[in-house]
């Protein structure tokens, strides 16, 4: 008969207290994981040392440091600033997890004491309007202490704000650039895209739907080059064999979007969630188009290995349980 063996693996706990700690125990502190994730934020010493108000001989007395505990080199000097080695890059990733964890125990240890709790969410301008805000206003109707922070813009900058750290999910897309493995990516539905004029619209006295070409004679509103909305609007124009619309105002802004349509005959493409508020205080008209326009759809995205504050949590809760619902 085999013997069993006594001897009981160690916990997860006891693996983490006993194991994981070599690092630490060499003299590894908080000072360098902060240095390390400024080296590579900034890509010079001089202007990571600025980011964390220290002198530069400092920060190279951090970096020094690291490299004797880690017997690795972790950036390459040269005339621009630095470059970082692969060692350099895989601690400064490692190091920009540990930093948002210790920031969110504080976080979820104050919403403890105080009770509320906080949410940052970041959101394209359609999915802000849909989901984020009806969901907020569902979740403090019954804890009316939740504090919620919403950052709307587009998907390439509210996705370098989530892997900083700054938000807690984001509705959006991921940039064709950055690697999908870095997120959890739950899909969710495409924007419809609506033409929108002020009201008196010339191109309003007809009842029939308007042709791309014949909206092509108009000066349009839109996005700045590179945005997706934009590129949308531009491959809907090419696919026909048209010239792009002459867009004499580039602006992301609504505000500023509004304003021109306001007292200029131009054409800007909205999101439908958009301009189903609008249309309602009668200023702007929805233009009858005998196309359809969609923009692929946004997600719900977190950075991979990050868990959600309860707060968080049940924020994202209530946005996936929208969705379940038919779109009207």
């Amino acid at each position: 008969m085999a013997k069993t063996s006594n001897l009981l693996p160690l916990s997860s706990a006891k693996s983490l207290l006993f194991r994981s700690g070599n690092l630490f125990q060499r003299g590894l502190k908080l000072s360098h994981l902060r240095m390390i994730v400024a080296m590579e934020e900034t890509g010079q010493i001089s202007l990571a040392a600025d980011m964390l108000k220290t002198s530069q001989p400092a920060a190279s007395r951090l970096l020094s440091e690291m490299e004797t505990i880690l017997e690795a080199r972790l950036c390459v000097r040269s005339a621009r600033g630095i470059e970082m080695t692969n060692a350099g890059r895989a601690l400064a990733r490692r190091a920009r997890s540990m930093l948002i964890e210790i920031r969110e125990a504080e976080r979820e240890i104050e919403d403890i004491k105080h009770g509320g709790g906080t949410v940052f969410i970041g959101a394209v301008t359609a999915a802000a309007v849909e989901l984020v805000v009806p969901a907020i206003r569902s979740v403090q109707a019954v804890n009316s202490l939740l504090e919620a922070h919403v950052g709307v813009g587009p998907s390439h900058l509210l996705i370098k704000d989530l892997l900083a750290g700054d938000h807690d999910f984001v509705i959006g897309r991921v940039p064709e650039d950055m690697d999908p493995r870095l997120f959890n990516i739950r899909e969710i539905r495409s924007e419809k895209i609506r033409l929108m004029v002020r009201t008196g619209h010339p191109l309003l006295e007809s009842n029939k739907p308007i042709t791309l070409a014949r909206l092509a004679q108009f000066e349009w509103i839109l996005p700045p080059p590179g945005n997706l909305m934009r590129r949308t609007i531009e491959d809907v124009f090419i696919s026909r064999h048209l010239p792009l619309p002459h867009s004499s105002l580039n602006s992301a802004s609504l505000l500023v979007t509004l304003a021109t349509l306001a007292d200029t005959n131009a054409i800007a493409p909205m999101a439908e969630e958009v301009t189903t508020l609008l249309t309602s205080g009668g200023l702007i008209t929805e233009l009858p188009f005998d196309g359809a326009i969609e923009i692929k759809p946004y997600s719900l995205i977190t950075a991979r290995g990050h868990r959600l504050s309860p707060s968080a949590q049940l924020v994202s809760d209530h946005i996936l349980a929208r969705i379940e619902k038919p779109h009207g």
